[in-house]
């Protein structure tokens, strides 16, 4: 499963104009604006065409603004239009700035081309300015959070709808430190689960997934955080997703007392959204470890399930 994107770590604002001077006005009309207290990173483009590209290296920009007349009468339009369809990137706020208002009238541009501002240069102030691009930003962050949630969500959905009862334990355990990996990538993501055997047994699974590591590197670390945590009651004893020394742990409790497991994500950077996603995969494992653990149980008819799972 591929990793999400993840909570950005700097604005970006793509500046497309011909007129180099239009270009060195703008970034100096923008050098106050900050992101969360970070200076904006500034890229610049002198055609439809190359902001195109620039574009298609830098899919996290954050604003576009955009001249309309350039190498045609229309590069401006033609570029928001790439943009929305080739690259299909509906996040990136576009600002369309123009000295010619008769080429591309504002109503019709608005709505044809999902721009989120249609500034005449000729009354173009710097505190307009500002104000547009700080606006378009809070937008282009939210678009960003809205759509990192969704796609969390439907991870976790899809990840409870594929366990079942009947799969094997290490098939769901499998699917489970994937939905984790991909929500919350780490250089390091253990899954422990102690749990019974279809006779009562008790049986415990350690998974582990690595990114740099080789094999047994990485056998040899996981082996290593999963008997520190074992060792550990305070983290065995925590009940909710919770960032830890080296990491985050999300615990998995089984009901009824059929089993308890973890999983650790080895110098995981999350942010709020992950944290409040994380708790919905665990308890979805839980459940469905627990549907798993009890249906083999079930399954043995010479035994009594009563004497293992307490009513």
């Amino acid at each position: 499963m591929a990793s999400f994107p993840s909570a950005p770590s700097r604005c970006k604002v793509l500046v497309v104009d011909d007129e180099p001077d239009i270009l060195a006005v703008t970034k100096l009309g923008l050098k106050s604006l900050r992101w969360h207290g970070r200076r904006i990173t500034f890229l610049a483009a002198e055609s439809g065409a190359e902001a195109i590209e620039v574009m298609r290296a830098n899919p996290d920009v954050a604003v576009v603004l955009l001249d309309v007349v350039m190498e045609t009468e229309h590069a401006g339009l033609e570029c928001c239009r790439a943009i929305r369809e080739t690259l299909d990137n509906q996040i990136t706020r576009v600002l369309l700035r123009t000295g010619q208002p008769g080429h591309a009238p504002e109503k019709q541009t608005i709505e044809d081309y999902d721009i989120d501002g249609y500034l005449p240069k000729a009354e173009l102030t710097s505190t307009r300015l500002y104000s547009a691009c700080r606006t378009a930003i809070r937008a282009w962050e939210q678009l960003l959070t809205l759509e990192r949630q969704r796609q969390f969500l439907v991870a976790v959905n899809e990840c409870a709808v594929s366990l079942r009862t009947y799969q094997k334990l290490d098939v769901s355990l499998n699917k489970i430190l994937d939905t984790a990996i991909a929500i919350c990538p780490s250089s390091l993501a253990i899954l422990s689960l102690e749990t019974y055997e279809e006779d009562g047994n008790p049986r415990r699974f350690v998974l582990h997934e690595s990114i740099g590591d080789d094999a047994a590197e990485a056998e040899a670390k996981a082996a290593e955080w999963a008997n520190k945590i074992h060792r550990d009651a305070k983290l065995q004893s925590l009940e909710t997703v919770s960032r830890v020394d080296g990491g985050v742990l999300l615990p998995i409790r089984l009901h009824r007392e059929l089993g308890y497991g973890w999983i650790f994500l080895v110098d995981a950077q999350v942010d709020d959204l992950v944290m409040n996603v994380l708790p919905m995969l665990s308890a979805h494992a839980a459940n469905a470890l627990y549907g798993s653990v009890a249906q083999a149980m079930l399954s043995k008819p010479e035994r009594n399930i009563f004497d293992d799972i307490a009513i």
